[in-house]
């Protein structure tokens, strides 16, 4: 007898504009994300991703190739993000019109904190290794973005800045 269980399907976009990089940062600076969020019923991944920054930023995008693919399985993580295992497909976006960040129309909140919500900002690349941005890509990160070129990577989390 088989078991069925659920995945949750996500869609997020590393947006670069200039030397920043947009994020979502919750709780004043306790930690980022790429933004992004759950594909719904009757959309494409593509179509997700544009949703959903466009929700956090107020920014229009396109969204171009596929460059990383993160899972999340909590018991391989101590359920650190939570009970429901996740993939995420994390695309390369650019801006269609102006870098001015909105507030959002669909704000974040981190269901185990209610008061900790997501606020969009650009972050300098520079910066990137000083911040505590959930998953710790940074080493795929920062690799993208000096050379600007890929091959679809898979990650398994958990990672660590160890």
């Amino acid at each position: 007898m088989s078991t069925s269980f659920h995945i949750r399907v996500s869609a997020r976009g590393i947006v670069i504009n200039e030397d920043k990089i947009l994020l979502n940062e919750f709780g004043g600076g306790k930690y980022y994300n790429i933004p992004g969020g759950g594909v719904e019923s009757g959309e494409t991944v593509r179509q997700a991703v544009i949703r959903e920054i466009y929700e956090e930023s107020g920014l229009n995008v396109t969204v171009g190739d596929l460059i990383f693919v993160l899972e999340y399985e909590p018991n391989n993580c101590n359920f650190t993000y939570g009970k429901t295992p996740q993939i995420s497909l994390v695309f390369r976006c650019f801006l269609n019109g102006d870098d001015k960040i909105k507030p959002p129309s669909v704000p974040d909140i981190n269901p185990d904190n209610p008061e900790i919500s997501s606020e969009s900002k650009w972050v300098p690349i520079s910066g990137l290794e000083d911040i505590n941005y959930v998953p710790y890509i940074h080493d795929q990160l920062m690799e993208y973005i000096k050379t600007n070129s890929f091959s679809p990577l898979f990650i398994e989390e958990p990672l660590s800045k160890e």
